[in-house]
Protein backbone atom coordinates (compact mmCIF):
# COMPACT_ATOMS: atom_id res chain seq x y z
CA UNK A 1 0.00 0.00 0.00
CA UNK A 2 2.87 2.37 0.71
CA UNK A 3 4.15 1.82 -2.81
CA UNK A 4 0.69 2.35 -4.25
CA UNK A 5 0.13 5.53 -2.24
CA UNK A 6 3.37 6.88 -3.63
CA UNK A 7 2.17 6.12 -7.14
CA UNK A 8 -1.01 8.10 -6.53
CA UNK A 9 1.05 11.28 -6.61
CA UNK A 10 3.03 10.50 -9.71
CA UNK A 11 2.49 11.63 -13.27
CA UNK A 12 2.29 8.81 -15.78
CA UNK A 13 3.75 8.26 -19.19
CA UNK A 14 1.21 6.45 -21.29
CA UNK A 15 1.15 4.00 -24.14
CA UNK A 16 0.44 5.23 -27.67
CA UNK A 17 0.15 3.34 -30.93
CA UNK A 18 1.17 5.76 -33.69
CA UNK A 19 -0.90 5.58 -36.85
CA UNK A 20 1.31 6.61 -39.68
CA UNK A 21 0.36 7.14 -43.30
CA UNK A 22 2.30 8.46 -46.26
CA UNK A 23 2.43 8.82 -50.01
CA UNK A 24 4.91 6.92 -52.17
CA UNK A 25 8.37 8.07 -53.18
CA UNK A 26 9.70 8.83 -49.71
CA UNK A 27 9.71 7.77 -46.09
CA UNK A 28 6.12 7.19 -45.08
CA UNK A 29 6.21 8.55 -41.52
CA UNK A 30 3.59 10.87 -40.14
CA UNK A 31 4.95 11.00 -36.61
CA UNK A 32 8.02 11.95 -34.59
CA UNK A 33 10.60 9.28 -34.05
CA UNK A 34 10.35 9.06 -30.26
CA UNK A 35 6.84 7.79 -29.43
CA UNK A 36 5.83 7.13 -25.83
CA UNK A 37 5.06 3.46 -25.40
CA UNK A 38 4.84 2.29 -21.80
CA UNK A 39 3.00 3.23 -18.69
CA UNK A 40 5.64 4.51 -16.32
CA UNK A 41 5.08 5.84 -12.83
CA UNK A 42 8.63 7.00 -12.23
CA UNK A 43 8.19 10.76 -12.07
CA UNK A 44 11.29 11.07 -9.91
CA UNK A 45 13.44 10.07 -12.90
CA UNK A 46 14.77 12.65 -15.32
CA UNK A 47 13.32 12.85 -18.82
CA UNK A 48 16.47 11.23 -20.18
CA UNK A 49 16.23 8.38 -17.69
CA UNK A 50 12.56 7.89 -18.48
CA UNK A 51 13.21 7.77 -22.20
CA UNK A 52 15.69 4.95 -21.71
CA UNK A 53 12.87 2.90 -20.20
CA UNK A 54 10.30 3.66 -22.88
CA UNK A 55 9.37 0.97 -25.38
CA UNK A 56 9.20 1.95 -29.01
CA UNK A 57 6.82 0.92 -31.75
CA UNK A 58 7.14 1.86 -35.38
CA UNK A 59 4.54 1.66 -37.98
CA UNK A 60 5.38 1.58 -41.60
CA UNK A 61 3.25 2.01 -44.66
CA UNK A 62 3.99 1.31 -48.27
CA UNK A 63 2.14 2.49 -51.34
CA UNK A 64 2.30 0.31 -54.43
CA UNK A 65 2.23 1.69 -57.97
CA UNK A 66 0.39 0.29 -60.95
CA UNK A 67 2.25 -1.16 -63.90
CA UNK A 68 5.68 -0.89 -62.37
CA UNK A 69 8.42 -2.47 -64.39
CA UNK A 70 9.73 -5.80 -63.08
CA UNK A 71 13.32 -5.61 -61.93
CA UNK A 72 15.92 -8.34 -62.28
CA UNK A 73 16.45 -10.91 -59.55
CA UNK A 74 19.38 -10.26 -57.24
CA UNK A 75 22.29 -12.57 -56.63
CA UNK A 76 21.71 -14.31 -53.31
CA UNK A 77 25.37 -14.66 -52.40
CA UNK A 78 26.09 -11.15 -51.04
CA UNK A 79 29.40 -10.53 -49.29
CA UNK A 80 29.38 -7.26 -47.40
CA UNK A 81 31.68 -4.60 -46.01
CA UNK A 82 31.29 -0.88 -45.36
CA UNK A 83 32.03 -0.30 -49.06
CA UNK A 84 29.18 -2.47 -50.32
CA UNK A 85 26.00 -0.84 -51.54
CA UNK A 86 23.36 -0.73 -48.81
CA UNK A 87 20.80 1.56 -47.20
CA UNK A 88 21.58 0.86 -43.57
CA UNK A 89 21.30 4.59 -42.82
CA UNK A 90 17.57 4.24 -43.50
CA UNK A 91 17.16 0.93 -41.67
CA UNK A 92 18.26 2.21 -38.25
CA UNK A 93 15.97 4.07 -35.85
CA UNK A 94 16.13 7.78 -35.03
CA UNK A 95 19.04 7.20 -32.66
CA UNK A 96 21.06 5.28 -35.21
CA UNK A 97 20.28 1.96 -33.51
CA UNK A 98 19.35 -1.30 -35.18
CA UNK A 99 16.07 -3.03 -34.41
CA UNK A 100 16.34 -6.81 -34.65
CA UNK A 101 15.00 -10.15 -33.54
CA UNK A 102 17.38 -11.82 -31.10
CA UNK A 103 16.35 -15.34 -32.04
CA UNK A 104 17.10 -17.72 -34.88
CA UNK A 105 13.58 -19.14 -35.11
CA UNK A 106 10.79 -16.61 -35.69
CA UNK A 107 7.21 -17.89 -35.44
CA UNK A 108 4.80 -16.44 -38.02
CA UNK A 109 1.03 -16.78 -38.10
CA UNK A 110 -0.61 -16.10 -41.48
CA UNK A 111 -4.36 -15.61 -41.30
CA UNK A 112 -6.48 -17.62 -43.80
CA UNK A 113 -7.08 -15.85 -47.12
CA UNK A 114 -6.89 -16.47 -50.85
CA UNK A 115 -3.41 -14.93 -50.73
CA UNK A 116 -2.00 -17.23 -48.06
CA UNK A 117 0.16 -19.13 -50.56
CA UNK A 118 1.78 -15.90 -51.79
CA UNK A 119 2.65 -14.91 -48.24
CA UNK A 120 4.17 -18.34 -47.60
CA UNK A 121 6.21 -17.91 -50.78
CA UNK A 122 7.51 -14.54 -49.56
CA UNK A 123 8.48 -16.03 -46.18
CA UNK A 124 10.19 -18.91 -47.97
CA UNK A 125 12.17 -16.47 -50.10
CA UNK A 126 13.47 -14.76 -46.95
CA UNK A 127 14.41 -18.16 -45.51
CA UNK A 128 16.36 -19.02 -48.64
CA UNK A 129 18.30 -15.77 -48.88
CA UNK A 130 18.86 -15.15 -45.17
CA UNK A 131 19.17 -18.68 -43.83
CA UNK A 132 22.33 -17.70 -41.93
CA UNK A 133 20.54 -14.84 -40.17
CA UNK A 134 17.15 -16.21 -39.09
CA UNK A 135 14.43 -18.60 -40.18
CA UNK A 136 10.66 -18.22 -40.27
CA UNK A 137 8.47 -21.05 -38.95
CA UNK A 138 4.73 -21.19 -39.42
CA UNK A 139 2.65 -21.03 -36.24
CA UNK A 140 -0.89 -22.39 -36.09
CA UNK A 141 -1.77 -20.07 -33.21
CA UNK A 142 -1.59 -16.31 -33.62
CA UNK A 143 -1.30 -15.82 -29.86
CA UNK A 144 2.03 -17.64 -29.78
CA UNK A 145 3.38 -16.06 -32.97
CA UNK A 146 6.14 -13.48 -33.08
CA UNK A 147 4.79 -12.04 -36.32
CA UNK A 148 1.10 -12.00 -37.30
CA UNK A 149 0.24 -11.35 -40.96
CA UNK A 150 -3.35 -10.45 -41.82
CA UNK A 151 -4.94 -9.75 -45.19
CA UNK A 152 -7.61 -7.07 -44.87
CA UNK A 153 -10.11 -5.37 -47.17
CA UNK A 154 -9.29 -1.94 -45.76
CA UNK A 155 -7.37 -0.15 -43.10
CA UNK A 156 -8.13 3.29 -41.92
CA UNK A 157 -6.60 6.18 -43.75
CA UNK A 158 -7.64 9.47 -45.24
CA UNK A 159 -6.88 8.50 -48.80
CA UNK A 160 -4.68 10.81 -50.80
CA UNK A 161 -5.77 11.99 -54.21
CA UNK A 162 -2.58 10.48 -55.59
CA UNK A 163 -2.69 7.66 -58.14
CA UNK A 164 -0.89 5.42 -55.67
CA UNK A 165 -2.57 3.34 -52.99
CA UNK A 166 -1.63 2.14 -49.55
CA UNK A 167 -0.81 -1.52 -49.76
CA UNK A 168 0.54 -2.58 -46.37
CA UNK A 169 1.10 -1.54 -42.78
CA UNK A 170 3.48 -3.04 -40.24
CA UNK A 171 3.47 -2.27 -36.52
CA UNK A 172 6.56 -3.36 -34.57
CA UNK A 173 7.06 -3.46 -30.82
CA UNK A 174 10.57 -3.49 -29.40
CA UNK A 175 12.38 -2.49 -26.24
CA UNK A 176 13.76 1.00 -25.87
CA UNK A 177 17.23 0.07 -24.65
CA UNK A 178 18.39 -2.95 -26.61
CA UNK A 179 15.98 -2.60 -29.54
CA UNK A 180 15.01 -6.28 -29.45
CA UNK A 181 11.83 -6.99 -31.41
CA UNK A 182 9.12 -8.73 -29.41
CA UNK A 183 6.05 -8.54 -31.67
CA UNK A 184 5.14 -7.51 -35.19
CA UNK A 185 1.73 -7.15 -36.82
CA UNK A 186 1.57 -6.93 -40.61
CA UNK A 187 -1.56 -5.97 -42.54
CA UNK A 188 -1.72 -6.44 -46.30
CA UNK A 189 -4.48 -4.82 -48.31
CA UNK A 190 -6.49 -7.03 -50.66
CA UNK A 191 -8.49 -4.23 -52.30
CA UNK A 192 -7.28 -1.12 -54.07
CA UNK A 193 -8.89 1.87 -52.32
CA UNK A 194 -8.95 4.02 -55.43
CA UNK A 195 -10.67 1.46 -57.63
CA UNK A 196 -12.13 -1.15 -55.24
CA UNK A 197 -10.56 -3.82 -57.45
CA UNK A 198 -8.94 -6.88 -55.96
CA UNK A 199 -5.18 -6.84 -55.64
CA UNK A 200 -3.53 -9.45 -57.84
CA UNK A 201 -1.62 -12.29 -56.24
CA UNK A 202 1.58 -10.99 -57.79
CA UNK A 203 0.99 -7.54 -56.27
CA UNK A 204 0.26 -8.95 -52.85
CA UNK A 205 3.40 -11.10 -52.98
CA UNK A 206 5.42 -7.98 -53.77
CA UNK A 207 3.93 -6.04 -50.87
CA UNK A 208 4.37 -9.01 -48.52
CA UNK A 209 8.07 -9.07 -49.40
CA UNK A 210 8.26 -5.37 -48.51
CA UNK A 211 6.33 -5.54 -45.25
CA UNK A 212 8.20 -8.62 -44.01
CA UNK A 213 11.31 -6.47 -44.35
CA UNK A 214 9.79 -4.01 -41.89
CA UNK A 215 8.77 -6.85 -39.58
CA UNK A 216 12.40 -7.93 -39.20
CA UNK A 217 13.41 -4.43 -38.15
CA UNK A 218 13.97 -2.16 -41.15
CA UNK A 219 12.61 1.14 -39.83
CA UNK A 220 12.68 3.36 -42.90
CA UNK A 221 12.66 2.92 -46.65
CA UNK A 222 15.37 2.65 -49.24
CA UNK A 223 15.71 5.72 -51.49
CA UNK A 224 16.34 3.44 -54.50
CA UNK A 225 13.39 2.23 -56.59
CA UNK A 226 15.15 -1.06 -57.40
CA UNK A 227 15.01 -2.22 -53.77
CA UNK A 228 12.27 -4.25 -52.09
CA UNK A 229 12.19 -1.72 -49.25
CA UNK A 230 11.62 1.29 -51.54
CA UNK A 231 8.46 3.11 -50.44
CA UNK A 232 6.55 2.55 -53.67
CA UNK A 233 7.53 -1.06 -53.94
CA UNK A 234 7.66 -2.19 -57.54
CA UNK A 235 10.08 -5.14 -57.65
CA UNK A 236 9.59 -8.83 -57.04
CA UNK A 237 12.90 -9.86 -55.53
CA UNK A 238 15.79 -8.63 -53.43
CA UNK A 239 18.40 -6.30 -54.85
CA UNK A 240 22.01 -6.63 -53.77
CA UNK A 241 21.43 -3.57 -51.56
CA UNK A 242 18.51 -5.32 -49.84
CA UNK A 243 20.65 -8.39 -49.19
CA UNK A 244 23.65 -6.40 -47.98
CA UNK A 245 21.48 -4.29 -45.66
CA UNK A 246 19.67 -7.18 -43.97
CA UNK A 247 22.79 -9.33 -43.68
CA UNK A 248 24.68 -6.43 -42.13
CA UNK A 249 21.81 -5.89 -39.70
CA UNK A 250 21.99 -9.49 -38.53
CA UNK A 251 25.75 -9.96 -38.81
CA UNK A 252 26.42 -9.12 -35.16
CA UNK A 253 29.24 -6.85 -36.34
CA UNK A 254 28.25 -3.75 -34.37
CA UNK A 255 31.54 -2.04 -35.18
CA UNK A 256 30.86 -2.29 -38.90
CA UNK A 257 27.27 -1.13 -38.47
CA UNK A 258 28.39 1.88 -36.42
CA UNK A 259 30.91 2.81 -39.11
CA UNK A 260 28.36 2.54 -41.92
CA UNK A 261 25.68 4.54 -40.06
CA UNK A 262 28.01 7.15 -38.59
CA UNK A 263 26.41 9.98 -40.59
CA UNK A 264 22.87 8.60 -40.78
CA UNK A 265 21.23 11.79 -39.47
CA UNK A 266 22.98 14.08 -41.94
CA UNK A 267 22.14 11.71 -44.77
CA UNK A 268 18.46 11.67 -43.88
CA UNK A 269 18.24 15.44 -43.43
CA UNK A 270 19.91 16.13 -46.77
CA UNK A 271 17.50 13.74 -48.51
CA UNK A 272 14.49 15.20 -46.71
CA UNK A 273 15.37 18.78 -47.58
CA UNK A 274 16.06 17.81 -51.18
CA UNK A 275 12.72 16.04 -51.47
CA UNK A 276 10.85 18.99 -49.92
CA UNK A 277 12.39 21.33 -52.50
CA UNK A 278 11.51 19.03 -55.37
CA UNK A 279 8.01 18.09 -54.17
CA UNK A 280 6.92 21.18 -52.27
CA UNK A 281 3.28 20.61 -53.24
CA UNK A 282 3.15 17.17 -51.61
CA UNK A 283 2.22 16.93 -47.94
CA UNK A 284 4.35 13.84 -47.42
CA UNK A 285 7.49 15.80 -48.34
CA UNK A 286 6.84 18.29 -45.52
CA UNK A 287 5.77 15.58 -43.10
CA UNK A 288 8.96 13.68 -43.73
CA UNK A 289 10.99 16.87 -43.29
CA UNK A 290 9.16 17.56 -40.01
CA UNK A 291 9.98 14.10 -38.71
CA UNK A 292 13.62 14.50 -39.71
CA UNK A 293 13.85 17.90 -38.02
CA UNK A 294 12.35 16.44 -34.85
CA UNK A 295 14.83 13.56 -34.85
CA UNK A 296 17.63 16.13 -34.85
CA UNK A 297 16.12 18.12 -32.00
CA UNK A 298 14.89 20.97 -34.21
CA UNK A 299 11.39 21.11 -32.76
CA UNK A 300 10.32 24.54 -34.00
CA UNK A 301 11.40 23.67 -37.54
CA UNK A 302 9.41 20.43 -37.21
CA UNK A 303 6.26 22.28 -36.15
CA UNK A 304 6.57 24.70 -39.08
CA UNK A 305 6.98 21.82 -41.52
CA UNK A 306 3.86 20.13 -40.12
CA UNK A 307 1.95 23.39 -40.55
CA UNK A 308 2.99 23.46 -44.19
CA UNK A 309 1.76 19.89 -44.66
CA UNK A 310 -1.62 20.80 -43.15
CA UNK A 311 -2.10 23.63 -45.65
CA UNK A 312 -1.73 21.02 -48.40
CA UNK A 313 -3.92 18.32 -46.83
CA UNK A 314 -6.13 20.11 -44.27
CA UNK A 315 -8.43 17.12 -43.77
CA UNK A 316 -5.81 14.46 -43.11
CA UNK A 317 -6.15 13.45 -39.43
CA UNK A 318 -2.79 11.73 -39.32
CA UNK A 319 -0.89 14.96 -39.94
CA UNK A 320 -2.71 16.63 -37.03
CA UNK A 321 -1.94 13.57 -34.91
CA UNK A 322 1.74 13.75 -35.74
CA UNK A 323 1.88 17.45 -35.04
CA UNK A 324 0.13 16.83 -31.72
CA UNK A 325 2.73 14.20 -30.87
CA UNK A 326 5.45 16.73 -31.56
CA UNK A 327 3.77 19.23 -29.24
CA UNK A 328 3.33 16.58 -26.56
CA UNK A 329 6.96 15.56 -26.60
CA UNK A 330 7.85 19.25 -26.41
CA UNK A 331 5.69 19.43 -23.24
CA UNK A 332 3.24 21.85 -24.90
CA UNK A 333 0.19 19.96 -23.71
CA UNK A 334 -2.51 22.53 -24.49
CA UNK A 335 -1.35 22.78 -28.10
CA UNK A 336 -1.17 18.98 -28.26
CA UNK A 337 -4.75 18.67 -26.99
CA UNK A 338 -5.96 21.07 -29.65
CA UNK A 339 -4.26 19.08 -32.42
CA UNK A 340 -5.40 15.70 -31.05
CA UNK A 341 -9.00 16.92 -30.91
CA UNK A 342 -8.73 18.07 -34.50
CA UNK A 343 -7.36 14.67 -35.48
CA UNK A 344 -10.18 12.94 -33.60
CA UNK A 345 -12.83 15.03 -35.36
CA UNK A 346 -11.43 14.05 -38.76
CA UNK A 347 -10.88 10.37 -37.98
CA UNK A 348 -13.57 8.04 -39.21
CA UNK A 349 -12.90 4.66 -37.66
CA UNK A 350 -12.02 3.08 -34.34
CA UNK A 351 -8.61 2.07 -35.67
CA UNK A 352 -7.73 5.74 -36.16
CA UNK A 353 -9.57 7.09 -33.13
CA UNK A 354 -8.43 4.83 -30.27
CA UNK A 355 -4.77 5.93 -30.10
CA UNK A 356 -5.86 9.58 -30.35
CA UNK A 357 -8.23 9.07 -27.42
CA UNK A 358 -5.40 7.50 -25.43
CA UNK A 359 -3.13 10.43 -26.21
CA UNK A 360 -5.76 12.93 -25.12
CA UNK A 361 -5.93 11.12 -21.80
CA UNK A 362 -2.17 11.29 -21.61
CA UNK A 363 -2.15 15.05 -22.15
CA UNK A 364 -4.69 15.67 -19.40
CA UNK A 365 -2.79 13.34 -17.07
CA UNK A 366 0.37 15.33 -17.67
CA UNK A 367 -1.64 18.45 -16.75
CA UNK A 368 -2.75 16.56 -13.61
CA UNK A 369 -6.39 16.81 -14.63
CA UNK A 370 -7.23 13.20 -13.88
CA UNK A 371 -11.00 13.74 -14.01
CA UNK A 372 -10.88 14.39 -17.75
CA UNK A 373 -7.99 11.95 -18.24
CA UNK A 374 -10.13 9.22 -16.67
CA UNK A 375 -12.89 9.80 -19.24
CA UNK A 376 -10.50 9.28 -22.14
CA UNK A 377 -8.80 6.28 -20.53
CA UNK A 378 -12.17 4.68 -19.81
CA UNK A 379 -13.18 5.11 -23.45
CA UNK A 380 -9.89 3.63 -24.64
CA UNK A 381 -10.43 0.67 -22.31
CA UNK A 382 -13.97 0.21 -23.61
CA UNK A 383 -12.50 -0.12 -27.09
CA UNK A 384 -9.56 -2.33 -26.11
CA UNK A 385 -10.21 -4.04 -22.80
CA UNK A 386 -7.80 -6.90 -23.56
CA UNK A 387 -4.77 -4.61 -23.46
CA UNK A 388 -2.74 -4.71 -20.26
CA UNK A 389 -1.25 -1.30 -21.01
CA UNK A 390 -4.66 0.29 -21.54
CA UNK A 391 -5.80 -1.25 -18.25
CA UNK A 392 -2.79 0.27 -16.47
CA UNK A 393 -3.64 3.71 -17.82
CA UNK A 394 -7.17 3.44 -16.52
CA UNK A 395 -6.09 2.07 -13.14
CA UNK A 396 -3.67 4.95 -12.57
CA UNK A 397 -6.53 7.40 -13.12
CA UNK A 398 -8.80 5.36 -10.83
CA UNK A 399 -6.15 5.46 -8.09
CA UNK A 400 -5.72 9.21 -8.47
CA UNK A 401 -9.50 9.72 -8.17
CA UNK A 402 -10.11 6.94 -5.61
CA UNK A 403 -12.48 5.13 -8.00
CA UNK A 404 -12.20 1.69 -6.39
CA UNK A 405 -15.39 0.24 -7.84
CA UNK A 406 -14.46 1.30 -11.36
CA UNK A 407 -11.03 -0.25 -10.88
CA UNK A 408 -12.58 -3.54 -9.73
CA UNK A 409 -14.90 -3.60 -12.75
CA UNK A 410 -12.06 -2.86 -15.16
CA UNK A 411 -9.88 -5.61 -13.68
CA UNK A 412 -12.74 -8.12 -13.88
CA UNK A 413 -13.45 -7.17 -17.49
CA UNK A 414 -9.79 -7.44 -18.42
CA UNK A 415 -9.56 -10.93 -16.89
CA UNK A 416 -12.67 -12.04 -18.76
CA UNK A 417 -11.62 -10.69 -22.15
CA UNK A 418 -7.93 -11.58 -21.91
CA UNK A 419 -8.71 -14.92 -20.23
CA UNK A 420 -5.98 -14.30 -17.67
CA UNK A 421 -6.84 -15.48 -14.19
CA UNK A 422 -3.40 -14.57 -12.90
CA UNK A 423 -1.85 -11.25 -13.89
CA UNK A 424 1.93 -11.12 -13.77
CA UNK A 425 2.28 -7.38 -13.25
CA UNK A 426 3.34 -5.77 -9.99
CA UNK A 427 1.44 -2.51 -10.51
CA UNK A 428 -1.82 -4.21 -11.46
CA UNK A 429 -1.54 -6.59 -8.52
CA UNK A 430 -1.01 -3.61 -6.20
CA UNK A 431 -4.10 -2.02 -7.72
CA UNK A 432 -6.05 -5.25 -7.16
CA UNK A 433 -5.16 -5.19 -3.48
CA UNK A 434 -6.00 -1.49 -3.21
CA UNK A 435 -9.39 -1.84 -4.90
CA UNK A 436 -10.37 -5.08 -3.21
CA UNK A 437 -10.77 -6.89 -6.53
CA UNK A 438 -10.54 -10.67 -6.51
Amino acid sequence: MKKLNKQRNQIIILSVLLLIMGVANYFNYYAPAKPVENVMTFSELTSEEQEKLINSAKQHSVFAQKDNKKESTANDSAVFSEKNENYLNYAVDSNGKLVRWQKDKILVYVSPSEYRHQIYQALSRYNTVFEDCFKFYISKNYQNADIVIDVVDSFDSNQSQDSLYMAGVTNNTFSGNDRVLSKSHVQLLSVRPNSNKKVTKKELYRVAMHEIGHSIGIIGHSPNSKDILYAATGVDDFSLRDINTIKMMYSGDDELVAKVTENFAETRLAEAEKYARMSFKKAIAWVNLAKTYYDLGKKEEAINAYKKAITIEPKNPLIYQSMAECYYLSEKYDAAIQMYKQALSLSKTQYEQTPVITMLGMCYAKKENFTIAYEYFAEAFRRDSASETVLKNLLVACIQLDYKEDARNAIAQYKQVSKKNVIDNEFINDAIKWSGAN
